[in-house]
């Protein structure tokens, strides 16, 4: 898979995303659950735009699948 940047700002783009390279990826949510170590109703929830406090995670099922989440801190040049 090429890699692309884009800029989330909100719970359900991150969702949008995450569903988006699974499917790429070519696996069930069942199955992606299992790769990540997540039950099946968090990554259902993650991928519907659900808001979580569960950061660790989120950001386990974005790095197994190779999404990098980078944070741009203030008065930092773009």
């Amino acid at each position: 898979m090429a890699h692309r940047e884009v800029g989330i700002s909100s719970v359900a783009e991150l969702g949008e995303m995450v569903r988006a390279v699974r499917k790429e990826s070519g696996l069930t949510q069942r199955d992606a659950a299992a790769l990540c170590n997540v039950s099946l109703p968090f990554l259902n929830g993650l991928e519907q735009g659900k808001s979580t406090a569960q950061i660790g995670k989120v950001l386990s099922v974005c790095n197994r699948f190779g999404i990098d989440v980078r944070l741009r801190l203030p008065g930092e040049a773009v």
